[in-house]
């Protein structure tokens, strides 16, 4: 029980970070979506998947297939309920300003993504 208190306490913002910039990566086609497996919920999975596929025939079509510059430029983390946070990461990729937004649930002892979302 003191894990998961001590697990609820930390503020998920560097891992929220992290895990925008895998997801910019995946979306760009430069990472495999199951690098994100571990942290992704079942269904969360299947959707960064199918969005995965649909930004590659895009990229086939328009055959711009370059390595997004991604930086971070702050992250708010907000807690939703006793087991939960939402966040929003603002990240600047290739000269333009994006958001993404992420909630994650303590499951199991550890933050599982319920879901995620480039804004």
């Amino acid at each position: 029980m003191s894990d998961q208190v001590a697990l609820k306490q930390v503020d998920p913002a560097p891992f929220f970070a992290e895990i925008s910039a895998a997801y910019i990566e995946v979306l760009a086609g430069v990472r495999r979506p199951e690098q994100l497996a571990r942290w992704l919920t079942d269904r969360t999975y299947y959707d960064v998947c199918q969005r995965a596929q649909r930004e590659a025939r895009q990229r086939a079509v328009t055959g711009l297939r370059s390595r997004p510059e991604v930086s971070l430029r702050c992250t708010q983390t907000f807690l939703t309920d006793h087991h939960a946070y939402q966040g929003v990461v603002i990240l600047r990729i290739s000269g333009a300003t994006k958001a993404v937004s992420i909630r994650a649930e303590l499951i199991n002892a550890r933050y599982r993504i319920t879901d995620i979302s480039l804004i």
